[in-house]
């Protein structure tokens, strides 16, 4: 497709003369942006103010120019757009992960490592399972254990209660103002409020405690930020200390990502485990030489197995911006308080791109000639709002696989089909499975 540069807006579906095309995406999200992407190519306009890409080149440039001239908005409700209050907010989160990343060093990983077995043993146990709430309670406790160690009481029950109320606001392309009358708008903002507050009553409590400065857990890293010479906001040695609230709303992120994302991923390995038993044989060699608390360079063909669950199921498999100020994208002109989307799910399927796209195929990791186009693959995402976890994530998702492998046997409850789920995160909808324990093994 040819446009002038600067051109107003791509060709797209008309839809209702009133509702646009929300009614038709809603009924199945991926069917739409499928045949969109058939009829339209690489870009085109979802309403007035939305259009959604699609090459490898134009999400590229979307994630690497967030922060400057686009914005990522996380709020589940509707409001009227501010793009430099969204700025300065992007910009006090910058700030703060920039002392996060410390978080994820190896002395803190592998001590969270050696806490995550004992977890999962106690959260993952034998019988019918419901698999996606288990694994949301899993990784709950998980990612309160990472940023909250000793003082995680009562977090992964808050966290919890939080997810379940973005949850119906997620899954509905009319976002309601936070004003509206609605048991949901209300239940979110009881949620939101009393994680917040659990996260300011723990930040009080350990900075004033002995020792706070001890990094023992990311709540601990970003305590000692200032102290410990963690980076400013100019990327220079020697940065401010971290504000309370600054440290208690990105907690507060982190961990409601670190709990959703991650839990529907493992989902999805589980249902691969479950339903594909000729990958079985060697993920269960591979836990077996491995030991217990394998480190993840002990995991070639376990990482490399859950690279591919995500390049096939990315639970954040659709991902949007707003356009800070007005601005083109690949010759398309953008105006302040726009909305670009673009679908990993599609990204990763494309048959432009990738061999075999609908196949799960862990060797194709493995091998250093078959290298990803690039920009291809972005299970959590690119840029300068790339996922603060993905190490921390990665290191979880391979080890509680190797796990599940080396002690458990998993088999479907249903013979039924699993139907995935674009409402919200990717997931495979009511998947059951039974587990049994097999002998404990005996650390190497």
């Amino acid at each position: 497709m040819t446009h002038a540069a600067g051109s107003e807006r791509p060709a797209g579906p008309r839809g209702h003369w009133l509702f646009g095309n929300t009614e038709e995406y809603d009924r199945d999200r991926n069917a739409f942006l499928e045949r969109c992407h058939r009829e339209y190519g690489d870009v085109f306009s979802f309403d007035a103010r939305t259009i959604v890409v699609s090459s490898p080149d134009q999400v590229h440039a979307l994630l690497t120019r967030t922060n400057s001239d686009f914005l990522a908005e996380n709020s589940p409700l509707a409001g009227s757009v501010d793009t430099e209050q969204m700025a300065a907010d992007a910009e006090l989160w910058t700030t703060t992960r920039r002392a996060g990343w410390q978080g994820l060093h190896r002395r803190v990983a592998q001590a969270h490592a050696e806490r995550l077995r004992e977890i999962f043993l106690r959260t993952v146990g034998e019988g019918e399972m419901d698999v996606l709430p288990t694994m949301a309670d899993f990784f709950g406790r998980a990612t309160a254990d990472f940023c909250l160690s000793a003082d995680a009481a009562g977090v992964p029950e808050t966290l919890a209660e939080n997810v379940a109320a973005i949850d119906p606001l997620s899954r509905d392309s009319l976002q309601l103002p936070p004003w509206w009358p609605s048991r949901k708008v209300r239940r979110f903002a009881r949620s939101r409020k009393r994680l917040l507050t659990l996260m300011a009553d723990i930040v009080r409590r350990r900075r004033g405690a002995s020792g706070a400065s001890s990094a023992e857990d990311l709540l601990g890293v970003l305590l000692a930020a200032g102290a410990a010479g963690a980076l400013n906001a100019e990327g220079a040695a020697g940065g401010r200390q971290l504000s309370d609230l600054q440290i208690e709303r990105f907690l507060r992120g982190i961990m409601l990502a670190a709990l959703g994302v991650p839990a529907a991923a493992l989902t999805w390995i589980v249902y691969e485990l479950s339903t594909r038993p000729d990958f079985l044989a060697r993920l269960e060699e591979e836990a077996a030489a491995a030991g217990d608390v394998p480190v993840m360079g002990d995991l070639p063909y376990t990482e490399a197995f859950v690279k591919e669950v995500l390049r096939l199921w990315p639970p954040t498999w659709l991902i949007g911006r707003t356009v800070r100020r007005e601005t083109e994208l690949d010759g398309w002109r953008l105006k302040t308080g726009d909305q670009v989307l673009f679908s990993l799910y599609r990204l990763h399927r494309d048959p432009r791109w990738w061999s075999d796209p609908d196949r799960l195929l862990p060797e194709r990791w493995l091998d250093p000639r078959t290298v990803p186009v690039r920009h291809t693959y972005l299970p959590f995402g690119a840029g300068p709002r790339v996922c603060v976890g993905t190490q921390l994530g990665m290191m979880q998702l391979t080890l509680a696989t190797s796990w599940l492998v080396s002690g458990m046997s998993i088999t479907p409850s249903q013979e039924a089909a699993i139907v995935p789920d674009f409402s919200g995160l990717l997931v495979p909808r009511d998947l059951r499975v039974r587990l049994e324990r097999r002998a404990v093994r005996q650390g190497a």
